[in-house]
């Protein structure tokens, strides 16, 4: 097991010095893209969460509704960078190995199913490319989830104006697993860059390009920081 290991990792080594050019410049672009997104839902959270803690609730909530916005735009496109991804995994011949995603990554129980789930298919199928479909299709699912739980819990909080540590908390957790599926993506997104040649890779960058990602801006406190 440990040589089989060794072996991945030094396969996907070389798949990945592949990455080169102006695939490499796509692949960076896209990652901006999406890190930006995660970031600012991560700052909004993180500083509506501080702000609740130091009393002000009224802005703590306009911090929260903001990061709902994020969500709600972003999801939309993230989910059409998978279904493209999918789309385009279709006409490559071979694909870098993957890894499943991890139960332990995961807060929400119905997130750390599918993990679990992942985990088995990805033992019952042979090939990477069947392996890296299957991720993607989880991923997919995932996103889905934790976007309208977010939402969900979000709008709760706002229409109650809920101080509840209990409800703020389960924001914060599905957050965090609403950025490690974005991590998931960007990594994914690599490993088919690499795969496809120049001329698919461009087409695939083209089609992302058809579909700029629109974000809202961030709120500013009054006396604190954005």
């Amino acid at each position: 097991m440990i040589l089989a290991r060794r072996n991945e990792r030094k396969v996907r080594s070389d798949w990945e010095d592949l990455l080169k050019g102006e695939k490499a410049e796509w692949y960076e672009d896209t990652k901006s893209g999406l890190e930006n997104n995660t970031k600012l839902i991560r700052m909004t959270m993180s500083e509506a969460k501080e702000i609740k803690q130091l009393g002000d609730i009224e802005e703590a909530l306009r911090f929260l509704r903001i990061g709902g916005a994020v969500i709600q735009e972003f999801t939309p496109g993230l989910l059409g960078l998978l279904k493209e991804m999918m789309k385009f995994s279709r006409m490559v011949s071979a694909m870098a190995p993957v890894s499943p995603l991890l139960p332990s990554q995961f807060h929400i129980a119905e997130m750390n199913n599918l993990a679990v789930l992942n985990q088995m298919l990805h033992q019952i199928v042979v090939s990477a490319k069947q392996r890296f479909r299957l991720k993607l299709r989880i991923i997919a699912t995932g996103v889905k989830i934790t976007s309208g739980y977010l939402l969900t819990r979000i709008h709760r909080v706002l229409d109650r104006r809920s101080t509840s540590e209990h409800e703020w908390a389960e924001i914060v957790n599905a957050g965090q697993d609403f950025q490690q599926l974005t991590t998931e993506s960007v990594e994914s997104f690599k490993n088919l860059m690499v795969a496809l040649p120049s001329g698919l890779a461009n087409q695939l960058a083209e089609n992302l390009r058809m579909r700029p990602p629109s974000t809202p801006s961030l709120p500013t406190t009054s006396g604190g920081p954005a």
